[in-house]
């Protein structure tokens, strides 16, 4: 799984000495919360609806509606927009982005490859990427199996679950603190009975 299968691409861009209202306008028309700030074909930075709102006059000051109007044309989008942009490569797996995001603390990276900028990708598209890893989009039903961490078990659950005629959608390992695992299967199958009752007397323990 990679960044450039989940990331945007074709962004929406605007340039440095546009206007916050320009912005605003983009943002509307295209249903966007991001702009991608670009000159002479490079990356300079990135600005959100939120910068933008940051950038609007106070409803508590003494401005009135004309003022507001005259002013948010004159607020340039390199005054509020961030300068300091982390950008990734689209063949960057996808898990080293969401570390990278929480790492920085930021929802957005800006996908370049040789200087050009190709894409973004966000905190929504990593959900959809953790969605796919879990097949939850597949119909079918959801296992969770206490194990061992130990070289085979999940090739003999696998082994279990195929000898029923049952297919595995996705797997998933998730590492106990006490030093084992739990596997979460998604089985394209409604009725688990069998499978349940196999693995059981196999000696596996379900959690659910």
């Amino acid at each position: 799984m990679f960044v450039r299968d989940y990331m945007s691409i074709n962004p929406v861009t605007i340039g440095p000495e546009e206007s916050v209202g320009e912005a605003l306008k983009l943002m509307e028309a295209h249903s966007i919360r991001r702009l991608p700030v670009i000159l002479n074909g490079k990356i300079t930075g990135l600005v959100t609806n939120l910068d933008l709102l940051k950038a609007a006059p106070s409803p508590a000051t003494s401005l009135s509606i004309h003022e507001i109007n005259y002013l948010y044309p004159k607020i340039k989008i390199k005054e509020v927009m961030t300068k300091d942009v982390i950008t990734i490569s689209p063949d960057t797996v996808i898990e080293e982005a969401a570390v990278v995001m929480r790492e920085n603390k930021i929802g957005t990276l800006l996908v370049e490859q040789h200087g050009k900028l190709l894409g973004l990708i966000t905190e929504s598209d990593l959900f959809k990427a953790f969605i796919d890893v879990f097949g939850f989009d597949y119909s079918g039903s959801r296992i969770a199996i206490e194990v061992e961490d130990d070289i085979g078990v999940l090739g003999k659950i696998a082994e279990t679950i195929s000898a029923l005629g049952i297919n595995i959608i996705s797997v998933v390992v998730v590492r106990t603190r006490d030093g084992g695992a739990n596997l979460i299967l998604r089985l394209k199958t409604e009725d688990v009975d069998d499978v349940k009752a196999k693995l059981a007397e196999k000696g596996y323990k379900l959690l659910d």
